[in-house]
C-alpha cells in the first residue's frame, strides 16, 4: 500500500496508507493502535477494493497538533484525508475509538459515507464510572508509563485462551509503543469528553454493519443490539470466540461484515 500524509492548519501531520480501487473504505483503528491493526482485514478483503487506513492523531506516525483533542477533531482529519485522496462516497469502518470517530464524521457530514461498519464500539458517551476509569488510566500513564497501562488493558482487549493470544499481545504492545504517553493521554481526554451520539442513529440513512465480538467486555453484544435496533438499515454480526479486538482476532469475519455493509 502507498503511504501518504496530510498537514492540518494546527500543525498536525496525519499519516495513512492507501490502496487504489473501487468502492473505497476508510478504516479507523482503536485506542493505542495504528494502521497495522487492520493488516489481517486488508488481506481478507478483495484486492480490487480501495482502502485508506488512517492513523489518528498521536497514534502511529500521526502527530498531535496544538488543538485540544476530541473525536470531532479526529473527524475533521478523516474528512481532510478523504479530500486529499479525492474520495467520493467512501464507506467508513471504525473499531472502538475508530467507531466513535466514524459517528463523529456522520454527525459532521451526514451525506459523506455511503455505508458504515461499526465494530466493537458504541454511540453512548462515557458515564461517570467510565470517566473515572479514564482518570485512573491517566494516573497510570503518569506514574508507571504506557506499558503498564497497556498491560492493564489486555484482559479487556484480547482472549487469553486463544492460541494466537501471544502474537496479538505482542502486536498490541508494539502499536502502543508508537503512541506512548503523549498520544494515549490526548486520546483518553478526547474519549472521556465525547458526545452522546445515540440520537444520531435513527437519522443515519446509510447501511450499517454492526460488528461485535461475542466475548467483548468493553462494548458487549447488548450494546451492539441497541445500536442495531436504533439504526434504520443495519445488521448485527456477532463473532464467536472473539473479544474487543475483533479485527485482529477474526479479520475474515470483520472483512465479511465490511463487504456485506454495502448490500444492506
Amino acid at each position: 500500500m502507498r503511504e501518504g500524509f496530510v498537514s492540518t492548519p494546527d500543525g498536525a501531520r496525519i499519516t495513512y496508507r492507501a490502496r487504489a480501487g473501487r468502492d473505497p473504505w476508510i478504516l479507523l483503528h482503536g485506542l493505542g493502535c495504528d494502521a497495522t491493526m487492520w493488516d489481517g482485514v486488508v488481506h481478507a478483503l478483495p484486492p480490487e477494493v480501495g482502502l485508506v487506513v488512517l492513523e489518528l492523531r498521536g497514534h502511529g506516525g500521526s502527530t498531535l497538533g496544538w488543538r485540544s483533542p476530541s473525536v470531532d477533531l479526529w473527524a475533521d482529519d478523516v474528512l481532510r484525508v478523504a479530500g486529499a485522496e479525492g474520495l467520493t462516497s467512501p464507506a467508513l469502518a471504525g473499531l472502538s475509538m475508530g467507531g466513535y470517530t466514524a459517528l463523529a464524521v456522520a454527525a459532521k457530514s451526514p451525506g459523506f459515507a455511503r455505508a458504515y461498519a461499526l465494530i466493537d464500539t458504541s454511540a453512548s458517551p462515557d458515564d461517570d464510572n467510565g470517566r473515572l476509569r479514564r482518570a485512573n488510566g491517566l494516573a497510570t500513564l503518569r506514574t508507571s508509563g504506557w506499558r503498564d497501562y497497556a498491560m492493564g488493558l489486555l484482559p479487556d482487549l484480547l482472549l487469553e485462551s486463544r492460541e494466537d493470544f501471544p502474537r496479538h499481545r505482542d502486536h498490541l504492545l508494539t502499536m502502543f509503543d508508537r503512541a506512548r504517553e503523549a498520544g494515549l493521554v490526548a486520546a483518553l481526554f478526547a474519549l472521556a469528553s465525547r458526545p452522546d451520539r445515540r440520537s444520531l442513529l435513527p437519522y443515519l440513512q446509510a447501511p450499517c454493519a454492526v460488528v461485535v465480538g461475542e466475548a467483548d467486555r468493553l462494548t458487549p453484544v447488548e450494546r451492539a443490539e441497541e445500536a442495531v435496533n436504533a439504526l434504520p438499515r443495519a445488521r448485527l454480526f456477532v463473532l464467536p470466540g472473539v473479544a474487543h479486538m475483533s479485527a485482529m482476532e477474526d479479520p475474515r469475519g470483520v472483512a465479511e461484515a465490511i463487504r456485506e455493509a454495502d448490500t444492506l
